[in-house]
């Protein structure tokens, strides 16, 4: 018994260890440059045993997203048992969401997998569409309570962040501007225009921003 369940354990931290790897390798080099030899490399596991654990390239790229959708998760269910309104966990998940970027290759990965691969099959797109129904789901809320300022329309305020947050990843990647820019304080500010009596709580959403 006890041998069956040492070998499962370390079935699980070998698989565990080839989705970072593979996290880390499609973040870094995008999907078509990352290859299964790639990952196993990375993982310092052989290519028999990266396939005893993944058929495919796109199995691997299926699990990345899933784990990232997870990440997600969990800090909707922590934010939400804190009762915040709606307008502040939507602020509080769009600095989390630009924060991973930089420290969750998970979420990094599935950022770059929804844009370079999104548009030819619809599988690389389930962690953008697990936080773009949040996204809308917070911002109909808000709406709903009167936190919006101004008469925009829940669905233009929702895709003025989902396009926010896409189009920062987008350009930081591109090397269009500074990668050591801080996404997650950068994107906080755009509080500024969506809800104008922001920044009295914006030091709790990311320290360091003054109103």
């Amino acid at each position: 018994m006890g041998t069956t369940v040492t070998k499962q354990a370390r079935a699980e931290q070998t698989r565990l260890l080839l989705l970072d790897a593979a996290a880390v390798l499609l973040h870094r080099d995008g999907y078509a440059a990352t290859s299964m030899v790639d990952i196993a490399r990375e993982a310092g596991i052989t290519k028999g045993g990266l396939y005893f654990h993944f058929s495919s390239k796109d199995e691997i790229c299926d699990e990345v997203q899933q784990a990232a959708v997870t990440v997600l998760n969990e800090h909707v269910e922590h934010r939400e048992q804190a009762s915040l309104p709606a307008l502040r966990r939507l602020a509080v998940l769009g600095h989390a969401l630009m924060g991973w970027l930089e420290t969750e290759p998970k979420v990094g990965a599935s950022f770059r997998l929804t844009r370079e691969m999104g548009s030819k099959d619809e599988r690389y797109v389930a962690f953008s569409r697990a936080w773009f129904a949040r996204v809308r789901q917070y911002v109909a809320d808000a709406h709903e309570a009167g936190e919006l300022a101004g008469e925009a329309p829940s669905d233009t305020v929702a895709l003025l962040l989902v396009v926010t947050c896409v189009g920062l990843e987008a350009v930081v990647a591109s090397g269009t501007i500074d990668p050591d820019v801080d996404l997650a304080r950068t994107l906080i500010e755009l509080w500024r225009l969506i809800d104008p009596a922001s920044p009295g709580w914006l030091s709790a959403v990311a320290p360091g921003i003054r109103g």
